[in-house]
């Protein structure tokens, strides 16, 4: 069906194209050109394949697609003419599938399910069925299935069934034959075509693989390293598909031969040319002081945002709630609590068992003991247990944060239509606040069970509630210190649980930008504590 811009033409033209892209132009804060005026446009039911050497700017159309914001705050100029695209329609399949880790197979597809059909439950046995339509053994969708088990090639596929499951109308598919055999490209690019054919949809293939690229493609572009423009290949003679019915081996053959020596071609005399020069964009000062404030401002953002989030996500999706719920508890509580408690109860030890041999001269160990109680316990326990949690529990779970980015499942979660900050924010920030009170009681009865001990080998015999004393029922002067312990642990709770959602949840790159994560939320958190410490130990002591 042909389509004009006449009269009838909006309404005609909104249902002849999924995507239409006219006068696309990016280029990097430096000024560098990476895409000079790209023109594409996709048909219902059409199958189109972007090819193109490294830097030729695949991957940066891609992100103007699905993370044109973090573009703009990274400084990239992005410009276009007609940027026609329902982004509720647009699914991915990111490089090697970024299947969601903490869920298994099933929980990857029901997900997709549960937010393609308006919240309802998937029927039982639909995971199954999308497996069996991409070629897999329905028993993977049996509870507990783990993705890390799977194959390069099984991960791909679950990815391809994930994403069809969404009901997505056009798919975007990001080199999806890496670490695929020419045997599993081949079965790939036919479950590409069939799934397209058999569910009305459209898909944008980038891939350096000549055989998929050939396998799939209605239409081959080329992005060009020469003017930074698409070139459609073989225009006028493209037989389509070469997956489909009806082509030949030696058709087959021959067209891959002079796809290869095309790109080959191209990539020999423009391979090493750098992206054209241009204006540097300017600088702002108010962009330059908002990326300055952007830490200290991030983890507020993220309190407020998960704490306006949580309770419609634990009302509407209680059980993904949960899962990234208890993913964070079993980081920030459970591997490490053999760690907390054998630290604090040596730690409560320690400082009872050394004040009682140096302390003042003349004075019993055991009168000693009876005087400082377990005021060491509320002076130390807040800011001691808040440090180590930072260091152990906050630095894996802003790393399993990290990762999801670093691998694209947080993009893929928002290409499903998933928002990462009632999925991922709000959970994670609620468990881990909770998390570190848990680690913060139990620290404090670890001093304290470190300080019986050292009551035990003096023979004081009332040695709870001498160590309980300032906790559960302190003399009137002591009120006050317990005040600041409860306050304090309290503040630690939120505050690290923000900084380590806030950094753990931002755009990572590249590899060591995780590692960066980590290091920063230790560094911020530690100036937190030392800060509220300073500023009530002020506070109590002036009144």
């Amino acid at each position: 069906m042909a389509c004009n811009d006449d009269g009838v033409g909006v309404v005609c033209y909104r249902s002849c194209v999924v995507l239409a892209v006219k006068g696309l132009r990016v280029a990097l804060p430096d000024g560098r050109v990476l895409i000079d005026g790209v023109d594409l446009e996709i048909a219902p039911g059409e199958v189109i394949v972007l090819l193109g050497g490294s830097g030729a700017g695949k991957s940066t159309f891609a992100r103007v697609l699905f993370e044109r914001d973090e573009l703009d705050a990274a400084g990239f100029d992005v410009v276009t003419a007609t940027l026609d695209l329902d982004r509720d329609q647009l699914g991915l399949v990111p490089q090697r599938g970024a299947l969601f880790d903490h869920l298994d197979v099933r929980g990857n597809l029901e997900l997709a399910l549960r937010h393609a059909e308006g919240d309802e439950p998937p029927k039982e046995g639909e995971a199954a069925q999308w497996l069996e339509r991409v070629g897999l053994d329905p028993k993977l969708a049996e509870p507990g299935t783990p993705v890390t088990g799977l194959s390069g090639g099984q991960a791909q596929r679950v990815a391809v069934a994930r994403v069809l499951a969404s009901r997505r109308k056009l798919l975007f598919l990001d080199e999806p034959s890496v670490g695929l055999d020419p045997h599993r490209v081949r079965v790939l690019a036919r479950l590409i075509r069939e799934q397209v054919k058999a569910l009305g949809i459209s898909a944008i293939v980038v891939t350096h693989d000549v055989a998929l690229a050939a396998g799939v493609a209605d239409k081959l572009y080329l992005l060009s390293l020469e003017h930074r423009r698409l070139e459609q290949l073989f225009a006028d003679r493209w037989p389509g598909a070469l997956e489909d019915p009806g082509h030949t081996e030696e058709e087959r053959g021959a067209w891959l031969v002079e796809l290869e020596g095309t790109l080959v071609d191209h990539l020999e005399e423009h391979g090493d040319k750098p992206p054209p020069a241009g204006p540097a964009k300017p600088k702002r000062a108010l962009a330059g002081l908002a990326r300055l404030a952007e830490p200290l401002v991030a983890p507020f953002r993220v309190a407020m945002v998960s704490l306006a989030r949580a309770p419609a996500q634990l009302f509407k999706h209680p059980k993904d709630f949960f899962i990234v719920a208890r993913r964070v508890a079993a980081q920030t509580l459970l591997r490490p609590l053999p760690f907390y408690l054998i630290v604090s109860t040596l730690i409560g030890y320690t400082i009872l068992y050394v004040i009682s041999r140096v302390g003042g001269a003349g004075v019993k160990p055991d009168a000693l003991l009876r005087q400082i109680g377990g005021s060491h316990v509320i002076a130390l326990a807040p800011a001691l247990s808040a440090l180590l949690f930072v260091a152990a529990s906050g630095s894996a779970t802003n790393a399993w944060l990290g990762s999801m980015g670093l691998t694209k499942q947080t993009l893929a979660l928002d290409a499903l239509g998933v928002d990462r900050r009632s999925y991922l924010w709000a959970p994670a920030w609620l468990s881990a606040a909770i998390c570190y009170l848990i680690v913060a009681t139990l620290f404090a009865l670890g001093m304290i069970a470190g300080g019986l001990l050292v009551c035990r080998s003096y023979g004081v015999t009332n040695g709870w509630e001498l160590l309980t004393g300032d906790l559960f029922d302190p003399r009137p002067e002591r009120v006050q210190y317990a005040l600041r312990a409860g306050f304090l642990v309290w503040m630690y709770a939120w505050g690290i649980a923000s900084d380590v959602v806030a950094k753990g949840g931002a755009p990572k790159p590249e590899a060591d930008s995780v590692t960066k994560g980590m290091t920063a939320s230790v560094v911020a958190c530690t100036l937190w504590v030392v800060a509220w410490e300073l500023f009530t130990v002020v506070v109590v002591f002036r009144s």
